[in-house]
């Protein structure tokens, strides 16, 4: 393990205030103490393990192609490994950067006695180690609750092979607010320029689809699709329980509806560093 970036050291220890987009961080440590039932999804048990898997088969129905071939995957901002384990067992090498130390002490935990390979590192996006190139980067749930996310993106181009492949996903510039986990007295970052904060709990940059965009310049998007609408997002409650088969063929409907359309919880990606970027990464 690596302490890839000073600040956490210096945060951990008390001895820093954190920007931010690092409340991220102080809030993943009150919910550990709080609720960790909830942080360590990964167990049978946990009250949101059938929901937390649901989301990793709808993420993985529109990533599977591009993992075909992959053979070495950096898992960012990774956490507990809800992809990671799934990488494992595919036989991958993986490289998973977190900057919470509770999540990686699960992550390894998991990965043990999985057929694959895996290094961690305690480090952050803005941070990233120095690592052999990858085939792949998965960063979900990463790009919107960084400080920089164009610097995260310039370091993940350096770390990818010339036309590796970049799967992401950020939260949506509207869904949120509706959705069962919003945050009380947050709708001002509604009504105002969308990010989301809660002093020692969260920060969230959300996006609108030409934002998304712009900040990939240097990628080739291959699929920008809207999801998370029943999942995670605001018609969550009106669908109620779903097989896979089902959330999938709710989301493609609710996506294709002129009224839902627009109220997406989050942007899924499939792209590619293009071959300029990829000549300038060399």
């Amino acid at each position: 393990m690596e302490p890839g970036d000073p600040r956490l050291v210096d945060l951990l220890r008390g001895e820093a205030a954190p920007t931010d987009p690092l409340d991220n961080l102080v809030g993943a440590g009150r919910y550990w103490l709080e609720h960790p039932e909830h942080m360590d999804f990964l167990h049978p048990e946990a009250p949101n393990h059938r929901d937390k898997m649901l989301e990793r088969e709808l993420y993985l129905s529109h990533w599977i192609d591009a993992l075909q071939g992959a053979r070495r995957v950096l898992d960012l901002g990774g956490g507990v490994g809800r992809f990671t384990t799934w990488l494992l067992d595919q036989g991958l090498e993986v490289e998973l950067v977190d900057p919470d130390l509770r999540s990686l002490w699960r992550a390894v935990t998991e990965a043990a006695d999985r057929p694959g390979s895996l290094d961690v590192h305690w480090s952050t996006g803005e941070c990233l180690p120095e690592l052999e190139p990858v085939d792949v980067v998965i960063a979900a749930e990463v790009l919107c609750y960084v400080e920089d996310p164009a610097a995260v993106l310039s370091r993940v181009a350096r770390v990818l092979r010339p036309g590796g492949v970049l799967l992401c996903s950020v939260e949506a510039r509207w869904g949120w607010a509706m959705s069962q986990d919003v945050h009380y007295g947050t709708i001002d970052a509604f009504l105002g320029d969308g990010v989301v904060h809660v002093p020692g709990d969260r920060w969230v940059r959300t996006f609108e689809e030409a934002e998304l965009r712009a900040l990939l310049a240097d990628f080739d998007i291959e699929a920008l699709v809207p999801t998370h609408y029943a999942l995670s997002g605001p018609f969550e409650a009106a669908a109620g329980l779903l097989e896979v088969e089902e959330a999938l063929a709710l989301e493609a409907r609710l996506a294709a509806h002129p009224i839902s359309r627009p109220l997406n919880r989050a942007w899924t990606v499939t792209s590619r560093l293009s071959e300029e970027r990829s000549s300038r990464s060399i």
